[in-house]
Order: C-alpha cells, then sequence, then structure tokens
C-alpha cells in the first residue's frame, strides 16, 4: 500500500471530523442559544448584578458573570464560556486520535444525551464538569505525547482551569488532587515519584488556599450559609421517618414552623429541598456556631446508634444518582401538548410511541449503564501504568468519577443525574483512552506487528 496515500486519507478524514466538530458547535450555539437558566443561575445572576456574595451559590462563578455581563447581559456570556470549553476539549482529544477511527467518536462527542441535556443549563455543576473536562484533555494530550514544548504555559493554563473550576462546586476539592498530582506527573517529566507526589499536595494545598482566601474576600461577614447542614438533616429526617420518632437537636425541635406530621408528609427520599427550601420550611437552618456544633453533634451521635438505617438511608439517595436520567423531567408529550404541535399527538399510536421512546431514552442514558466501565477503565490504567502513556490519563479520569461517587454517597443531599455529570463525561471521554491502553498491550504483545510508540498508541 502507498504509503503516501494513505496518510492523505487520514489526513482528509481528520479534516471532515475536525469539520463535523465546527459544525456541530456552530449548530449548538444556534440552536441552544441563549442557554438555560435554571433557579441556582438566576440567584446567582442575582448576586452578580448586585454585587453582594453569599457561599450557599458558589461566589466566584456570580463574580466572573458580573462581568461577562457588562459584555452582554443575562445567560449568554456563561453559555458560551461553558460550551467554548466542552468544544475545545473535545477538540483535543479529536487531534489527539487523529489517526484512529475513534476520532468519528470525538467528533460527535458533544452531541450525546448526557452532554446536551445539560449544556445548555447555566449551572455550576456544568461549569464544573466542562472545566475539569478541558483540563483533563489539555494534561492528556500532554501525557501522551511527553510534550515539552509550551509545557509551562500549558501548566498554568491547567492550574487556572482547576482554580474556577474546584471554587465553582463545592465536591470539586474532593477530586481535585488527583489533578494536581497531574500536573505535578507533567511538571516532573512524566515520572511518578516522590517528587510529583509532594509537588501534586503542595500545589493541591496552595489552590485550595486561595479558593478559600478568595471565598473569604467576596463573601461578607454573616453571608455564610452553612449549606453542609442540610446533608445532616436529610440523614436525621431518614432515620426519624424510619423509627417513626423525631430525632433532631433541641434547636430545630424548638423552631416554630417544626411538626413532625409535616415532615413525614414532605419527605422525600431523592432530596432534603421541601424540608428546607419552602418560603415556611418546616425545619430552619441553624443560627450560629453554636447551633452549628449541635447539630454536627446530633448527628454524629444518632448514625453511631443507628449506622445500619444510615446506611440505607445514603444508598436510597444515592441511588437516584445512578437510576435518573438527565432528561427525566423533558417528556416530549407533555412539551407537545402545549404547543401548536398538541393534535399531532391525537393521531392513534403518535403519543403511545413518542412516550415509549421517551422511556426506553430514560432507561438507556442512567448512568448505571457506565459504572462498570469505572472499574474496568481503572483496572486496564493500574495494569498498564508503566508499559502504556495512556493509562496515566485513564487513571486520572476514573480515579476522579469514582471519588466524585463516593463523595456524593456520603456528603449529598439530593440524588440526581446532574450530580454525577462530571462522571458521565469523563467516562465517555475515556473510551478511546481505554482502546489506546489496550490496544498498546496487544500490540506490544505481537512482535511481528509491533510499531514505533507514537504510532501504536493512537492508531487502530
Amino acid at each position: 500500500m502507498n504509503p503516501i496515500g494513505k496518510f492523505a486519507r487520514a489526513d482528509k478524514a481528520f479534516l471532515a471530523a475536525s469539520t463535523l466538530l465546527a459544525l456541530c458547535y456552530i449548530l449548538s450555539l444556534l440552536i441552544l442559544w441563549p442557554g438555560v437558566m435554571s433557579p441556582d443561575a438566576s440567584s446567582q445572576y442575582a448576586m452578580a448584578m448586585s454585587g453582594v456574595y453569599t457561599d450557599h451559590h458558589p461566589p466566584l462563578m456570580s463574580f466572573v458573570w458580573r462581568y461577562l455581563a457588562q459584555i452582554y447581559p443575562g445567560p449568554a456570556p456563561m453559555f458560551i464560556l461553558h460550551i467554548s470549553m466542552l468544544y475545545l476539549a473535545t477538540a483535543i482529544f479529536l487531534y489527539m486520535f487523529r489517526e484512529s477511527r475513534f476520532k468519528w467518536w470525538y467528533a460527535v462527542y458533544p452531541l450525546l444525551p448526557n452532554l446536551v441535556a445539560y449544556t445548555a443549563l447555566i449551572v455550576k455543576d456544568t461549569g464544573f464538569t466542562y472545566t475539569y473536562l478541558l483540563s483533563g484533555a489539555i494534561m492528556s494530550y500532554m501525557v501522551v505525547t511527553r510534550t515539552q514544548k509550551y509545557k509551562l504555559p500549558l501548566l498554568a493554563a491547567i492550574i487556572l482551569l482547576l482554580f474556577y473550576g474546584t471554587a465553582v462546586k463545592f465536591q470539586a476539592k474532593y477530586i481535585l488532587i488527583f489533578f494536581t498530582l497531574g500536573v505535578s506527573y507533567c511538571w516532573a517529566n512524566y515520572k511518578f515519584n516522590l517528587k510529583s507526589v509532594s509537588g501534586g499536595i503542595v500545589l493541591y494545598m496552595i489552590l485550595m488556599a486561595a479558593i478559600t482566601a478568595t471565598n473569604g474576600k467576596l463573601v461578607p461577614i454573616g453571608k455564610g450559609s452553612n449549606s453542609w447542614q442540610w446533608v445532616k438533616v436529610y440523614d436525621l429526617s431518614a432515620i426519624s421517618i424510619e423509627l417513626d420518632r423525631p430525632l433532631y437537636p433541641d434547636y430545630i425541635l424548638q423552631q416554630e414552623n417544626f411538626d413532625f406530621g409535616k415532615v413525614k408528609q414532605l419527605f422525600r427520599p431523592s432530596e432534603v429541598d421541601p424540608l428546607v427550601f419552602e418560603t415556611d420550611a418546616v425545619i430552619r437552618r441553624g443560627k450560629d456556631e453554636l447551633q452549628h456544633q449541635q447539630l454536627w453533634d446530633y448527628w454524629f451521635a444518632t448514625i453511631k446508634q443507628h449506622p445500619i438505617l444510615y446506611l440505607q438511608a445514603r444508598a436510597r439517595l444515592f441511588s437516584y444518582n445512578l437510576t435518573t436520567s438527565p432528561c427525566e423531567r423533558n417528556n416530549p408529550v407533555k412539551f407537545l401538548r402545549q404547543t401548536s404541535l398538541a393534535a399531532v399527538l391525537d393521531i392513534p399510536g403518535v403519543g403511545a410511541t413518542l412516550d415509549a421512546g421517551y422511556t426506553i431514552f430514560k432507561i438507556a442514558f442512567r448512568f448505571m449503564w457506565i459504572l462498570p466501565l469505572v472499574f474496568l477503565y481503572l483496572y486496564l490504567g493500574i495494569k498498564n501504568f508503566r508499559t502504556s502513556p495512556a493509562a496515566a490519563p485513564l487513571l486520572l479520569f476514573c480515579s476522579s468519577s469514582l471519588s466524585l461517587l463516593v463523595v456524593l454517597f456520603f456528603c449529598s443531599m439530593a440524588g440526581t443525574a446532574r450530580y454525577v455529570f462530571l462522571s458521565s463525561c469523563l467516562m465517555h471521554a475515556s473510551h478511546g483512552m481505554a482502546f489506546m491502553v489496550w490496544r498498546h498491550k496487544a500490540l506490544s504483545a505481537t512482535p511481528r506487528i509491533a510499531k514505533p510508540p507514537h504510532l501504536s498508541i493512537v492508531n487502530s
């Protein structure tokens, strides 16, 4: 076979895949414009416009939004920021796999229903996810290609992205360590040793200190929301309902609106919201540090006394992350009923077909189908860490995904597909790297078709 002709066809295929990705970006901008303001985003935008921040929502996101809104008001600037990070990350993956058939996977990656469901939604989960995805894409390219040129500015860009992405999502601090270790691994000439581990830990502490200082600067004294307490309230409420007696610290039992009958009536296994976020909430937040400490102490004593009930409540809440679909609330039949196309649903079989298709769609895109891949890819990455350059980014993505799931099990106050959005994005971005690792091992085990490392990694 003529090698020149082979490379020419590869170049044409890469150009075609790149063109497809660019068209997807343009169409996504046009179709999803100007983005959808979630209720949380409305609160954040109000903070941005007022310049007065609280820590119930990430103050840095509102701070950035405040200045973006001076260029163009409303959700559009934040929408452009999020979707551009998604497509830039995807373009990096596509370039990495330009000589592989996997380039076509990345050409359509942003159109995966799991991603489209949240791309237009202005919410901290989207900003956090796409920031970390872009950081991971840059790092993956650097590791696989052993980048030396422009290493410093690339690592500086990753650190800046990690600073923002961690600041906009509470749970991000639990997975940041994997990315700071990755940065240090790149800086240490792609060697995993005591020096790179120490550097990653130091960088983690520096970033967390910088985020804490920034939040302290933006949020005035007395504006802290201490939202962590709603996780404890959920746990105590779940255990109380199981035992049919109110198990709360005295300051909650003595609140004017508290009524255990209402707690049992309003409690949802999937979220704490009806108990605490309504105007006349049946449970109010603690007023001071003394009440916060009372809640913590009472919660700790209760879970020690009822560990099985606690774990059962946590497992039940966590199950909603695995079994809820990103399109759970977007039934097309209900939507069409409110449009001029409502008459179409009266045609025999149309409504039922759409409803059945929607049900299948919801089931197909639950995270529970992806969960086994987290463990499979983690095993691949660990086993081939020293033999395949793609194993390190594969480990980065899988470790981060798994850690987020563990954090959600113990620290979440609700269960929804949105909370596992990062894990979903990282795992779908990992398919090509998992194939890299597997293919590299297969080629290495077959001497007669052995190729130079730079080809055996990316060619499929």
